[in-house]
């Protein structure tokens, strides 16, 4: 990850000097989420990795993504549990797995935090993501995410493969603030330069 970067989304900013402050985006609208850990730029080598783990069965991918997600989380953060981010049931018949589960669960097995795997439902089918701009995305993720248990006062690790716009997990993060969480920290594999 570049040094200079937003200290909340993570949005890698052009310079070579170590800054942490926030991006436009970030000062105009602050995220529900506290922050993004991520392992590095989505792109190169680490974007070929995701790409097979994601759309290739490379599912044995998980434990050294994990690994390396696991060891981007600071290691003082308290957290109560780990939720992936959750596909829509259609999707998740399409592609047999849910990556952020797979990676979810390894990041759990390391740090040794619970898992919840249906705490967070995607309740609605969605177009891809891809190709979308940010306003889109944001429109495409309206209501599409619920939750369905407990999170009150609980400060959690919300898992994703991928982070571009920042559109899917601020969804997601919005609903779990709306359902008493005390804070939602993000952990990717790839943060996106968009």
């Amino acid at each position: 990850m570049p040094a200079a970067h937003c200290c909340q989304c993570a949005l890698p900013f052009a310079g070579v000097t170590n800054s942490s402050h926030l991006c436009g985006r970030c000062i105009k609208e602050s995220p529900a989420y506290t922050n993004v850990f991520t392992v590095g730029l989505y792109e190169q080598t680490l974007r070929q990795a995701i790409h097979q783990f994601k759309f290739n069965q490379k599912v044995g991918l998980d434990r050294p993504l994990g690994q390396l997600m696991a060891q981007s989380i600071a290691s003082d953060l308290d957290i109560d549990l780990i939720i992936p981010v959750p596909l829509h049931r259609k999707r998740l018949q399409e592609r047999s797995y849910n990556q952020a589960l797979l990676l979810a669960r390894e990041i759990s097995r390391i740090k040794k935090i619970p898992l919840e795997i249906d705490l967070l439902q995607k309740q609605k089918e969605t177009a891809s993501q891809q190709g979308l701009s940010a306003r889109e995305r944001e429109q495409n993720l309206q209501n599409a995410f619920v939750v369905a248990g407990g999170v009150k006062a609980k400060t959690v690790l919300l898992v994703d493969d991928v982070m571009t716009t920042g559109a899917t997990v601020a969804a997601c993060s919005k609903e779990l603030k709306g359902a008493g969480a005390a804070a939602i920290h993000v952990v990717v594999i790839g943060r996106a330069a968009i």
